[in-house]
């Protein structure tokens, strides 16, 4: 029994490797050319964007290996069946769930291995990325800003009809910067342009506009004209930093056991508070996705005896498919849960509690009719 555990483990190894390359490369691909715009376009520091790309590696890793891993069983398991070699094993008397149990035990296996990695090197990695953005931020913020898109700087969120990169100036501004969840200032200038400070900081100039100041809790609506002068934002490090002293820490830089501290000191329901309920799904995302390389050993293992006269390029085909299935289920629980209208557990476990079921009844299928 050794060898057959020893056979079927070796089966994975090369689509395993081959899978996480190519999906690595294809999710990378996309921001190597953001990164380079960066550069050439954006004269951010090469040294810096270096380093992002490379902080950037872990959270791609932490996607493609549940994906190369599906893609390794689909294939292990269609290889074993195109060549018959399945079908001489259920002959010596073996049944599917023994034949199956190598790749169940290589994906719990690569589930703790992946909690690991999720606890340390993608956390340590998040939070520098973020740090290097920082910095980015504060040495050039035209960089980070596109036209019409909402672009956020901590407390404050700015968006642009068009910006000039070699002048660094902006036409038609809306800036919106929140003192708490009551009230809001919000800046509307027909003009605008980052201004270098001797400290190193940025100052956003606002030329032609209005203030619009709104406190919700007394009904309260303030408007100051400044046609004629210009208004000044002081971009600091304290509106931008997470600023760990004060517990605001970003939720992708945080443990598990340090979330679940937080959560318990704000002691608040998620439909209570948008801010819970993200980081309650932050929490469970950090076992439920590693526990999909579990999901898809059972799910995969049906899935490539079926695929078994079609190929290897339908065994790829399946494992995108079902992936995709998995990733929209997933994304839908977790939109749900951040809203309030769905509890965190359930909206980010079900992908893989949907999944998991139906790989279990394509198991017991296959082991009532045969190979």
């Amino acid at each position: 029994m050794k060898i057959l555990t020893r056979y079927i483990l070796k089966e994975q190894l090369s689509p395993f490797f081959a899978g996480f390359l190519f999906l690595t490369f294809i999710l990378l691909f996309n921001k190597l050319f953001l990164l380079a715009e960066l550069i050439f376009n954006r004269n951010v520091e090469v040294f810096l964007v270096l380093k992002l790309f490379l902080l950037m590696l872990p959270d791609t890793v932490s996607l493609t290996v549940p994906m190369s891993f599906l893609i390794a069983v689909v294939m292990a398991m269609g290889r074993l069946s195109t060549d018959s070699e399945l079908i001489a094993l259920r002959v010596t008397g073996l049944s599917i769930y023994r034949i199956i149990r190598p790749l169940i035990i290589s994906g719990f296996v690569v589930f703790i291995l992946m909690l690991i990695f999720n606890e340390t090197l993608l956390i340590n990695s998040n939070e520098d990325y973020n740090k290097i953005f920082i910095k980015i931020v504060q040495s050039s913020p035209s960089s980070v800003i596109e036209d019409g898109i909402f672009t956020s700087f901590g407390d404050k969120t700015i968006w642009v009809e068009k910006i000039y990169r070699k002048s660094g100036k902006m036409r038609n501004v809306m800036l919106f910067s929140r003192k708490n969840n009551k009230v809001w200032d919000i800046i509307k200038a027909k003009r605008g342009m980052w201004m270098q400070n001797s400290d190193g900081s940025k100052t956003l100039v606002l030329f032609n506009g209005r203030v619009f100041s709104s406190d919700f809790e007394n009904d309260s609506l303030s408007i100051v004209d400044f046609n004629n002068g210009r208004s000044e934002i002081l971009l600091s490090d304290s509106k931008i930093d997470h600023n760990e002293e004060k517990g605001k820490l970003n939720p992708t830089e945080m443990t598990s056991l340090e979330l679940y501290r937080v959560l318990k000191v704000i002691d608040k329901s998620y439909k209570e508070d948008r801010t819970v309920a993200l980081y309650w799904v932050e929490l469970f995302k950090k076992y439920a996705l590693p526990f999909s390389c579990v999901v898809f050993s059972i799910i995969g293992a049906p899935l490539g005896i079926f695929s078994k006269r079609s190929g290897k390029g339908i065994g790829f085909g399946l494992s995108i498919v079902v992936f995709f299935v998995y990733y929209v289920f997933f994304m839908i629980g977790q939109s749900l849960s951040i809203r309030g209208l769905l509890h965190p557990f359930i909206g980010v476990w079900s992908a893989n509690i949907i999944l998991f079921f139906a790989g279990l009844l394509l198991i017991v299928y296959k082991e009532k009719s045969g190979i």
